[in-house]
């Protein structure tokens, strides 16, 4: 063997060591990520909260990769019309009796309303951080529960303030004080420009568990997948 062929195969040697070291450290931050991410959503905060007897009726509804929480567009606790208006939707008809409203990253949003169709490119993106972010709005007619995608959720009227409260202050408003809309998926849906930050830290299931801990429900306390927010919500009428 030749002194440029043994530097040839040192050098390989080297780089696929390295190449494991790195392999090993990335499997180990992802391993921890998902014990956490277990443990979070396992986790309470607010463990003593109890569903009110009389109260706002809600939905937490799942895609099975992005939460949301469904909303009367009216009631005589908060009023989201000024807000998400009709004239937004290319067929004002489609505006329903409820809103499901989420939060996530514009690219996933966009691009992957199922895991499926997930790019590399948005994924990565989502990960590291970005603050390309937007609110979703699906307008629903008068919906049911639908175990296990949509659960039920009885709150107070307080609570329900705290929440509507929570989710307005993502709206990115115009000069005339409007939120700014686009195309969603369909004629039913708009995505808004909204505030925050997206990461792997604080996915858009951390942001529906955050809006109903902020209100002081109980649910879990890190939860950056869809299952660890749905567990906390019974297939049963609450």
């Amino acid at each position: 063997m030749t002194h440029h062929t043994a530097e040839k195969v040192s050098m390989a040697t080297l780089v696929a060591k390295y190449l494991k070291r790195a392999m090993f450290v990335v499997t180990g931050i992802v391993a921890l990520y998902l014990l956490a991410a277990l443990v979070g959503s396992f986790l309470p905060a607010n463990p003593n909260w109890q569903s009110p007897d009389d109260g706002i009726e809600l939905y937490i509804e799942t895609n099975g990769l992005h939460t949301g929480i469904i909303m009367p567009i009216w009631s005589d606790v908060h009023d989201w019309r000024p807000l998400i208006r009709p004239e937004n939707l290319a067929n004002p008809s489609a505006y329903g009796s409820h809103i499901l409203v989420g939060w996530g990253h514009e690219g996933v949003y966009r691009n992957a309303r199922y895991w499926k169709d997930l790019r590399a490119s948005d994924a990565f993106s989502a990960v590291f951080g970005s603050d390309d972010v937007l609110i979703h709005v699906d307008h629903l007619r008068y919906p049911q529960a639908y175990p296990p995608y949509r659960r039920r959720l009885k709150v107070s009227e307080a609570e329900y303030r705290k929440i509507a409260a929570a989710i307005e202050a993502r709206f990115v408003l115009d000069d005339d004080g409007r939120a700014q809309a686009s195309p969603g998926y369909g004629q039913y849906d708009l995505f808004y420009r909204s505030r925050g930050h997206y990461s792997a830290l604080h996915t858009c299931n951390n942001w529906t568990s955050d809006v109903l801990r902020q209100a002081g429900i109980r649910t879990g306390l890190w939860t950056p997948f869809q299952g660890g927010v749905m567990r906390w919500f019974p297939d049963s009428a609450q």
